[in-house]
């Protein structure tokens, strides 16, 4: 009787610990892009992990620096290992009102013999605000959704606290784009459907490389570090 005992003790526990490690682990969407922040730097991968509750974006390394998504919550966490830093962004609306009347336009245009992506249709779209070009998107309806949903609510997140500073934003060329892009239509590239590619005014560039959906990874990618010092922009440190 105390084998079975013991027996049962022992099966609990390994039970226990299977049901522990399988719930260490989360299914997500995998993204990889190929950017490029002018023509006069080197391209670099970037990497988006994308999980019913979070959106991550990092270089493609687990343990490096990244920005985290909370998707039940909105606000946007930047964490930097060098300097045990977590940048706190909480959602908030846009206050602010543009300093002058800012006019947007959508052009459809060829896709230039772009192939289809998964059996569904590229197009492609200049967005302009005020007559300039802020924006070139080649964009695919219905090619995973819940991505495109997932970045336009992180561009909000952003826009939020983009608002806080247009005041500042000083009146050279390109401000009718900055105000639009990043404060009063940060998610206008996202609304004609996934951008596979894109390039904005500023001539940052970002294509989709490959996508990979039911990944199971460790679901700790998606945990903040304990121990980090978490501050908000504009807010002093005590």
């Amino acid at each position: 009787m105390l084998f079975i005992f013991v027996r049962g003790i022992i099966f609990t526990i390994l039970a226990l610990s299977l049901t522990r490690a399988l719930a260490a682990e989360t299914e997500v969407t995998v993204l990889m892009f190929n950017e490029q922040d002018s023509q006069n730097e080197p391209p670099y991968i970037s990497r988006i992990l994308l999980s019913r509750d979070f959106l991550r974006l990092d270089d493609g390394e687990n343990h490096g620096n990244f920005a985290l998504f909370d998707r039940k919550t909105g606000s946007i966490y930047s964490v930097s290992h060098e300097d045990q830093r977590t940048l706190v962004i909480p959602l908030q609306p846009v206050l602010a009102v543009p300093p002058r009347p800012l006019r947007h336009d959508v052009e459809e245009l060829d896709a230039e013999g772009v192939p289809d992506v998964e059996g569904k249709k590229v197009s492609r779209y200049y967005m302009f605000t005020n007559g300039t070009r802020c924006m070139e998107v080649y964009a695919v309806p219905g090619f995973h959704d819940d991505a495109t949903r997932a970045l336009a609510a992180f561009a909000r997140t952003l826009a939020g606290q983009h608002a806080k500073s247009v005041a500042a934003m000083p009146d050279q060329a390109g401000a009718d784009c900055d105000l639009a892009n990043n404060v009063f239509e940060p998610d206008r590239y996202l609304s004609k459907g996934f951008p596979v590619r894109q390039k904005d005014y500023a001539g940052r560039t970002r294509f989709l490389i490959n996508i990979k959906e039911k990944v199971i990874i460790d679901s700790s990618v998606f945990e903040l570090p304990e121990g980090y010092e978490r501050f908000m922009p504009g807010v002093v440190s005590k």
